[in-house]
């Protein structure tokens, strides 16, 4: 058989070559047109998701500070006075805020059974700027953060049980304490307790 000579046949598997061809590019564009839909939902579903993550915070209206203190298992001295309180949800994490100001003694013996045995409170080494904020701070209520004093701080925190006694164990949430003397005598207490659990509001 010559060069020039077809085989009987072959035409049709010609064709039938370039028709599976046709199909193949054909079944390969839908599979990549399906691949960017699916990166596209993904992308959409992925961003929501995070959006309903990091929504934005809400402060709860009317917090009162017996509301608070309850909450959180402090007892606040009956001397205190300025007494604030708050409240902070969003979709991580809640924030019970209670602040108030009594004598310097009166201070030091609401704090003393809070301190975990062989502990103390600390000066702040490493104040903020003046003027610094945060979403879930006490600026909410009117007041300085007071990580951002030196002269006069105290800085300490416990968790449920880390102070052996009737105040320690009381404590329902890990908290941040802060005790400023902003004047000789005259001490505010600052209590930031965070919890990854929501914290019932207060009812009206």
């Amino acid at each position: 058989m010559s060069h020039s000579e077809i085989p009987a046949g072959a035409g049709k598997r010609v064709g039938s070559w370039r028709r599976e061809l046709a199909v193949g590019a054909w079944v390969f564009s839908g599979l990549c047109v399906l691949g960017v839909i699916g990166t596209v939902l993904m992308v959409v579903y992925g961003s929501g998701e995070s959006a309903e993550h990091t929504k934005p915070c809400c402060w709860e209206a009317h917090v009162p500070p017996e509301w608070a203190a309850k909450t959180m298992g402090f007892r606040v001295p009956e001397t205190a006075i300025d007494r604030r309180a708050g409240l902070h949800t969003n979709g991580q994490y809640d924030v019970a805020l209670l602040a108030f100001t009594v004598t310097t003694a009166e201070a030091d013996r609401f704090l003393r059974p809070l301190q975990p045995e062989g502990t103390q409170l600390v000066r702040n080494a490493h104040p903020e700027e003046p003027g610094y904020t945060r979403s879930d701070g006490f600026s909410h209520l009117g007041l300085p953060e007071p990580e951002t004093f030196v002269e006069g701080m105290r800085m300490g925190g416990l968790c449920r049980g880390d102070a052996k006694t009737l105040e320690g164990e009381a404590v329902r949430f890990c908290t941040d304490i802060y005790a400023h003397e902003f004047q000789p005598g005259t001490t505010r207490i600052y209590l930031w307790a965070g919890s990854d659990a929501a914290i019932d509001k207060p009812t009206p």
